[in-house]
């Protein structure tokens, strides 16, 4: 099924009968005109694949793990920035990205890591980081967006073959 999402606040509608594409809550809240994208809540490929990222995923009460793994970058990170949108709107209180299977990121996907961070403030959820690769630390170190985030020593690292 199709939907309208509002990354800022995770607000989704039907896309049947939506009278827009601007979130009519960010609209009334806020007083600010956020465009709503289109999802699908049938996953593009099978065991959630999105062109070479892969993500998984694991709650324990309120806490969740969402588990990367494959390339973060301009064709992925907006479904990033979905997931945890979703996560967020959700209820959790504790969100944390394992980093550890990226291999490659660009700036997108830094931009998609900094959304998830500015998301959870807005829903007053903790946002951390596991460590990554040596590649995806080292753009985390120069950029100094490592400095700003929450780290985490390490998180539930990827299963092998998933």
């Amino acid at each position: 099924m199709l939907r309208l999402k509002c990354l800022r606040c995770g607000l989704a509608v039907p896309y049947k009968g939506s009278r827009g594409d601007v979130c009519p809550r960010c609209l009334v809240r806020d007083d600010q005109a956020v465009a709503l994208i289109t999802v699908s809540d049938q996953p593009s490929a099978p065991g959630g694949t999105i062109g070479r990222l892969r993500i998984n995923s694991k709650s324990e009460g309120d806490r969740q793990t969402i588990i990367l793994s494959g390339e973060l970058d301009v064709a992925s990170s907006q479904i990033l920035e979905s997931v945890i949108a979703d996560a967020c709107a959700s209820g959790v209180k504790e969100l944390a990205l394992n980093l550890a299977g990226i291999e490659f990121m660009d700036s997108t996907g830094l931009r998609a890591i900094l959304q998830g961070q500015a998301m959870c403030e807005r829903h007053e959820c903790s946002y951390s980081l596991s460590p990554a690769q040596r590649q995806v630390e080292r753009v985390l170190t120069e950029t100094g967006v490592g400095e700003r985030l929450r780290r985490r020593p390490r998180l539930m690292a990827p299963r092998a073959g998933a």
